[in-house]
């Protein structure tokens, strides 16, 4: 008797294999559904185990017959029991079929079942050499996108209130997930524009090193060169040379004017300056999140300002803890919208959504490369998801 197992997709697959390797007159013993490996084992569908077995005699019985042109036949296996079982098909014309009388002995297929159990114990054993992982939850695989836990569970309540989990429906579940999350992102908000309220001011505020500087200009030239908007520049941050450069630099290339306050009573002044434009950007100094003097610096300068929109810039490769303390470092501000850095260097995505049901505020803009003006993009949902669900950031130049 020989005994063989085969790992498939489907049981069609494991008939093509049984009549090659075991012939026609092959037993199919058992079968069972075997759960594979993957990406936390959501997504992949189950492997089918099908153990066969055939008497080594008619193995080369087979092989002389299989050199002769094919005969459509019955061949019947008579069990020990005189039961009649339902036929297992090999395919449309022939099958094995199992008649009510008693041609094997009882020993026969006692050795046959003891032979069976032997082979599956040892495939099980050679299967859990290693310890398996237990499969993750649904809400294990949306931290491990970087999505805080809370956020998660609730993500999760909704969808299992409009699925059945039980059905286990992969890709039905992964995109009511992705739904609840644009629902949770809720409305884009850029710049808003007052055309009665000219000229508009926007100032932005945010720790040093997240790239303030080069993401205004950014904004700057897509309002100067595309929408064909008068602009004007105002740099407060003076406490670092090479920022007040490097803005200076920009406003050369698409020409912008930009003026530079060293003090916060100047910005009245320079406002005047700019009274005929459409809108006023002011960049503010580059500050840890920590210091001191990071409210009074904002209560010095928007006591200038009749309106001002502000926007909070964080960059994307900052960890979730440190977003947290920069949120309530700037807790003193009450409306502001959310505007992130750094796209491009992000290996996740999961704190835009965190950062977003945190704080309530609107997402306004992306930055994903350094190239001015062309790496900046409107906040948008779908990308967001493709970002946190599918690492989907095409920035790549």
């Amino acid at each position: 008797m020989k005994v063989k197992r085969y790992l498939v997709k489907d049981m069609n697959e494991a008939m093509i294999k049984i009549k090659s390797e075991l012939g026609m007159d092959a037993v199919i013993l058992n079968t069972r559904k075997i759960k594979t490996g993957g990406l936390f084992k959501f997504f992949k569908k189950p492997l089918i185990e099908v153990v066969a077995a055939i008497d080594e005699p008619l193995i080369q019985t087979y092989k002389d017959v299989a050199k002769q042109p094919p005969i459509k036949e019955t061949v019947f296996i008579k069990p020990a029991d005189p039961i009649v079982e339902k036929p297992v098909f090999l395919d449309d014309d022939i099958k094995i079929t199992e008649p009510q009388k008693n041609s094997v002995s009882n020993n026969e297929v006692l050795e046959l079942k003891q032979m069976v159990s032997e082979l599956i114990r040892k495939v099980e054993n050679i299967e859990h050499k290693e310890p398996v992982k237990k499969d993750l939850s649904y809400v294990d695989f949306l931290k491990s996108l970087d999505i805080q836990e809370s956020i998660a569970k609730k993500i999760m309540d909704i969808v299992q209130r409009q699925i059945s989990l039980n059905d286990k429906n992969q890709e039905a579940i992964l995109n009511a997930m992705k739904v609840i999350t644009k629902e949770y992102l809720g409305d884009m908000r850029s710049i808003d524009t007052d055309p009665l309220n000219k000229p508009n001011v926007y100032m932005f505020l945010g720790p040093t090193g997240v790239g303030k500087t080069t993401t205004l200009a950014k904004i700057a030239a897509r309002l100067s060169l595309i929408e064909n908007k008068k602009v004007g520049l105002i740099t407060a941050d003076t406490y670092r040379i090479a920022a007040v450069e490097q803005l200076k630099t920009y406003s050369e290339i698409l020409g912008i004017p930009l003026e530079v306050i060293y003090e916060a009573d100047e910005l009245e002044e320079a406002l005047y300056k700019f009274k005929d434009k459409d809108y006023i950007l002011i960049d503010t100094a580059g500050r840890s999140h920590k210091s001191k003097e990071l409210k009074s610096d904002y209560d010095e300068l928007v006591k200038y300002l009749k309106s001002v929109q502000i926007f909070l810039v964080m960059s994307m490769t900052t960890s979730f803890k440190d977003m947290k303390s920069i949120i309530e470092s700037y807790s003193f501000i009450s409306d502001y919208r959310l505007l992130f850095t750094k796209l491009d260097e992000a290996t996740s995505y999961g704190n835009i959504l965190n950062v977003k049901v945190l704080t309530g505020k609107a997402l306004s803009y992306f930055a994903i490369g350094q190239s001015v003006p062309d790496d900046i993009e409107l906040a948008d949902k779908d990308k967001i998801v493709g970002y946190i669900f599918d690492n989907d950031n095409k920035s790549d130049k």
